[in-house]
C-alpha cells in the first residue's frame, strides 16, 4: 500500500487537498447556519425587541402558575368552610296553610318547618284567631320533636325534607277539582252557544 502512495503521490495529495477544500467549505456552510441561528435566537431572547423575551415571558408564567395555584389552594379550603356551614344552615322549608276555625276562611294559620341537611331545625305554628293571632315554636331534632306536634307541623316537616313543594294547602285536591268542575262548565256553555 506504501508503494502504490509513493508511486502516485500526486494523486494523492490532489485527492487530499481537494477533500480538505470540500470539507472547509461544509465547515463554513455550518458555521453560517450557526450564526443564522444564534442571530435568531439573540433576536428571540434580547429584550426591547421587536419580538419578545421568552426567558422573561416563561419566568413570569411560572409566577402567576404558582400564584393561581396558592389562591385555588386557598379557595378549596374556603370551599370546605362554606360546606361546613352550609350543612347547619336552613336549606329545606316547609310550609302547611290551613283554617283554625272552619268558619274562618282564607287559609290565615300556617306551620313553616325550616330544617338544615340534617332535618334539625324548627317549627313555627301561626294560629290565627277572631281575636288575634298567637305563635308557636318548637325545635326539631333529625326531624324529631320533643314535644307532640299537630298534623300541620308534621305536614310541614315532610314537605322540608321533600322538599318538592315547599308550600302544602290542605285543601288543594278541592281547590284542582273546583277548577276542572269550572273549565268543564265553561266548555259545555260554550258548546250550548255555538250549537244555537
Amino acid at each position: 500500500m506504501l508503494a502504490f502512495i509513493e508511486s502516485n503521490i500526486v494523486a494523492v495529495l490532489a485527492a487530499v487537498l481537494i477533500l480538505t477544500v470540500i470539507m472547509t467549505f461544509a465547515f463554513l456552510l455550518a458555521m453560517l447556519e450557526v450564526r443564522r441561528l444564534k442571530n435568531k435566537f439573540d433576536r428571540f431572547m434580547r429584550p426591547n425587541s421587536k419580538n419578545h423575551n421568552l426567558e422573561l415571558q416563561l419566568t413570569e408564567y411560572l409566577e402567576e402558575v404558582r400564584e393561581i395555584k396558592a389562591k385555588n389552594d386557598g379557595m378549596f379550603e374556603d370551599i370546605e368552610d362554606i360546606k361546613r356551614v352550609l350543612k347547619t344552615g336552613i336549606q329545606k322549608i316547609g310550609i302547611v296553610k290551613y283554617n283554625t276555625l272552619e268558619e274562618i276562611g282564607g287559609e290565615l294559620s300556617y306551620a313553616i318547618a325550616l330544617l338544615d341537611q340534617n332535618d334539625s331545625g324548627i317549627v313555627l305554628n301561626s294560629l290565627y284567631y277572631r281575636d288575634g293571632c298567637y305563635t308557636y315554636a318548637k325545635q326539631i331534632i333529625a326531624g324529631d320533636c320533643l314535644t307532640p306536634l299537630s298534623e300541620e307541623e308534621q305536614q310541614a316537616i315532610v314537605a322540608a325534607r321533600d322538599n318538592s313543594s315547599n308550600i302544602v294547602f290542605k285543601e288543594r285536591m278541592i281547590i284542582k277539582k273546583r277548577k276542572r268542575e269550572l273549565l268543564r262548565l265553561k266548555g259545555t256553555k260554550k258548546g250550548a252557544k255555538e250549537n244555537v
